[in-house]
């Protein structure tokens, strides 16, 4: 299911629409998604905030549930932005975008995972993938939701995370 499909599902719920009730004020501020290619760790979530928490709604074999958190801000980071729910680049095409970028790279390692966040970041919708490939490779790539302009590539290894510690 892709982002749109799965927006569509969650705010036509009746789950959603008694949490709207109670919180007319809440934002979508991010989709987040884990694509397993080798095993069945698959998850999809959609993020809405308000002044003081996160609500989390995910969508597990056509059931839809959420829970609450508090939000926490951070002051490395920005806070957490409005997202426009239409996109031209949407989560079906991540696969294809981001192994042809490792192959523009020359990077040919096998995905096992990639963790798709869908958010706003320097005022536009971006794809902010986790690539997690065979041989411990990690790649970082942002990709603009409307353009699919690559906004950064990087590439990793877990054993880099490993001299840190």
């Amino acid at each position: 299911m892709n982002f749109t499909q799965l927006l569509k599902k969650i705010e036509s719920s009746k789950i959603f629409e008694r949490f709207k009730s109670e919180h007319p004020d809440a934002e979508l501020v991010v989709g987040f998604f884990i694509l397993d290619f080798t095993g069945n760790d698959s998850k999809q979530t959609l993020d809405y905030k308000t002044d003081h928490k996160i609500f989390t709604f995910s969508l597990e074999n056509e059931d839809i549930t959420f829970q609450e958190d508090k939000l926490i801000d951070s002051p490395n980071q920005p806070p957490l932005q409005k997202l426009n729910t239409t996109i031209k680049i949407d989560l079906d095409k991540i696969p294809e975008l981001a192994k042809t970028t490792a192959l523009d790279y020359n990077i040919q390692n096998k995905f096992q995972k990639i963790i798709a966040v869908l958010q706003k970041h320097e005022g536009k919708e971006t794809w902010n993938l986790t690539c997690m490939l065979d041989s411990l490779a990690i790649l970082h790539i942002l990709i603009d939701a409307n353009t699919e302009e690559i906004i950064k590539f990087e590439k990793k290894s877990m054993m880099d995370f490993m001299k840190k510690v």
